[in-house]
């Protein structure tokens, strides 16, 4: 996806949030400190696996993966830097990219070996500020890549922290980047908390049987009324799949129908009175319920996509649990919560609600969009690089590994 501004002028930066899913640029005016244009591209590494965990372990176990893994991630910013600067590449004078740790290994060609065992260190933690042209990017300036948090929480949580102004002073935030790797942070009593919850792809459109990404033809809005079925189709025309903002409202629905149990279970047909019972399937791995039917085909969603949806909602939400029980403080003490990322700006608070993500008691819930972009675009400028090393060495970060009050956490949370 694209987004132009007619204007361009001399002295250009060039930031990059490097995510798991999807890989954005920004060109940016220097001298006025604005967002020329943004181009988007899926991050090429997802044939290696659509989890970080999986990159890793390829790049650990195999001879040469990490160069590919590496390349890939290289050459498909330079392809973004291409297509948005075209014959202004020579005027780009700064670089800027933000991703998650694992992420910024595979970027810069570090092995991310150490994280892979306990206790889940990163190769490195502050800011890595090399030549552009060391990273393939094709540029004669220098490139700042974002410092790191601690574990699985690296360089974007950093960027969304600095787009926020967390920690602050003020009354307890939360923010929660949700994604495939969603981070989560807590500023509360001027102290910033930081912890990632490994959701899984279901957010995103992963693992689910007819999940596609936020694309023309992806489903990302159901409304059930009486008997009737609603759908929001992205580019309006038929039906080709389920994104993750799809998968969320369809679930949102079928539990308000009454067609779905708050044990995400999918009733049988002969348990529901409606004429929804005909769009119920049963199979040999669960019943399945039918949102669309054509001649091309059809889109349904599945108990396994019930089950990896409950599975990312109870690791992020027992997430956060952690980081309150770790701050001292209840959900109801909570004064806004901002849900970041691409993905996240496109998720309505009611589905949300309905899933279970959100607490009853927060009341002030904002979506920010792509606040790790925004946060290495604030980066070109010197002084907001020392915010964001500050704020790297200062946060306390809270492991999810081997803790049994997460894995209770957990399992307390699987039910909508």
């Amino acid at each position: 996806m694209r987004q132009t501004l007619e204007k361009k002028k001399a002295g250009l930066g060039a930031a990059f949030d490097v995510g798991t899913t999807t890989v954005v640029c920004a060109l940016v005016d220097l001298e006025a400190g604005s967002v020329l244009a943004t181009e988007s591209l899926p991050n090429p590494q997802a044939i290696w696996g659509r989890d970080v965990i999986a990159r890793m372990d390829a790049a650990i176990s195999r001879k040469g993966a990490l160069e590919e893994l590496s390349a890939a991630i290289r050459d498909a910013c330079k392809g973004l830097l291409i297509s948005l600067a075209g014959d202004s590449l020579a005027d780009i004078r700064l670089a800027t990219a933000a991703g998650n740790s694992v992420m910024e290994h595979l970027f810069l060609g570090v092995s991310p070996e150490p994280l892979s065992r306990v206790p889940y260190k990163p190769a490195f933690k502050e800011a890595q500020v090399i030549e552009a042209k060391d990273a393939g990017l094709g540029l004669g300036c220098g490139l700042y890549v974002f410092p790191l948090i601690g574990g699985f929480v690296g360089g974007d949580a950093v960027a969304v922290a600095l787009t926020l102004g967390m920690p602050g002073g003020g009354k307890p935030v939360l923010a929660i980047d949700i994604g495939t790797n969603s981070e989560i942070l807590l500023s509360s009593g001027g102290v910033l908390y930081a912890t990632s919850a490994a959701a899984g792809p279901a957010f995103e459109g992963g693992e689910v049987r007819f999940g596609m990404v936020a694309a023309p033809g992806a489903i990302q809005g159901v409304k059930i009324e009486d008997d009737t079925v609603i759908l929001d189709v992205i580019g309006k025309g038929t039906p080709k799949g389920i994104c993750g903002s799809g998968l969320i409202e369809a679930a949102a629905a079928l539990l308000k129908a009454g067609i779905i149990e708050s044990t995400g279970r999918i009733k049988d047909r002969d348990e529901v009175d409606s004429n929804l019972s005909s769009r119920i399937k049963a199979g040999p791995e669960g019943n399945s319920f039918t949102l669309y039917r054509g001649a091309s085909g059809e889109v349904a969603v599945t108990q396994d996509d019930i089950r990896a949806l409950q599975t990312a909602k109870s690791a992020t939400r027992a997430g956060v649990t952690m980081l309150l029980m770790k701050a001292g403080i209840g959900p109801e003490d909570i004064a806004t919560v901002y849900i970041a990322g691409a993905f996240g700006s496109h998720l309505k608070e009611e589905g949300l609600r309905a899933i279970g993500l959100l607490d009853e008691s927060w009341t002030d819930i904002r979506t920010v969009g792509d606040a790790a972009l925004e946060g290495a675009v604030l980066a070109l400028d010197d002084e907001r690089k020392k915010e964001a090393g500050a704020i790297a060495w200062q946060a306390r970060y809270v492991s999810l590994s081997g803790s049994a009050h997460f894995e209770r956490e957990f399992i307390k949370n699987m039910n909508f």
